[in-house]
């Protein structure tokens, strides 16, 4: 294999510039945790970057070693853990997407113009988790697989089918839209009827207002919940329901 990779290396240069300016194609991985359940969702490493002083091994089409000071710049968090990589962007569209969720029983999730990626991250994660197939991002929402948004999902995105799109392209399908208040409650909405579940920036809302609101109940004087919270919860409730049909 050769020298450990120090930070002049083009590679390790490379995997620099993807912490600030993500690639076409490309996402970037980092730490064990992420890689490997990317992994077993089915991404495709590029590169791997090991630290020299640790044992970790994928499947990849390139491994290389990294020198001490090497592996410390390759990392964005506050901790190097010394282990990234490259892998291929999964890329769908938005007919695929529909198909996806309608097989599985499940309307399509939405998420309009969420622009933080830690909550677009947490989102993916969860959805994965609730068993959600496919996501949609529309226009002006953070990148699923931005460096930030798969950290926060631990890898999960790879579990979805996700796709981009924006509100004409699915301006014909009915759909639930949740809103901070005077919707019906999740608890007591028919989770099969409409197309779509959709769920809008915390600053600026749903920017459709053709949709069936939903709203999670919550104790007097709370505004409302932070955008990824009320993912969790409706996902949740939306699995328990179809589960019992």
């Amino acid at each position: 294999m050769g020298a450990p990779a120090g930070p002049g290396n083009d590679e390790v240069r490379r995997i620099r510039r993807l912490h600030r300016h993500r690639e076409p194609g490309a996402v970037l991985l980092e730490g064990p945790r992420v890689i490997r359940e990317a992994v077993r969702q089915g991404a495709r490493l590029r590169l791997l970057a090991v630290a020299d002083s640790l044992e970790f091994e994928a499947p990849a089409d390139r491994v290389i070693r990294l020198t001490s000071r090497a592996s410390e710049v390759v990392g964005a968090t506050v901790a190097p853990q010394g282990v990234v990589a490259i892998a291929d962007e999964p890329r769908s569209d938005v007919s695929t997407a529909l198909s996806r969720a309608r097989e599985a029983g499940w309307p399509l999730l939405v998420l309009d113009a969420v622009q933080d990626p830690g909550n677009v991250g947490a989102i993916c994660r969860t959805a994965a988790a609730a068993g959600v197939p496919a996501v949609v991002l529309l226009d002006g929402s953070a990148d699923p697989f931005g460096p930030k948004a798969v950290r926060a999902a631990a890898g999960a995105t790879f579990a979805l089918t996700v796709a981009r799109a924006t509100w004409a392209d699915l301006g014909q399908y009915s759909g639930y839209g949740a809103v901070a208040h005077g919707g019906e409650a999740p608890d007591a909405c028919d989770v099969g009827a409409y197309d779509l579940l959709c769920l809008g920036s915390e600053a600026h809302g749903l920017r459709r207002d053709d949709l069936h609101p939903l709203t999670i109940p919550t104790a007097p004087g709370v505004e409302s919940l932070n955008v990824a919270a009320a993912a969790a919860i409706l996902l949740f409730e939306f699995r328990r329901r179809l589960a019992t049909r």
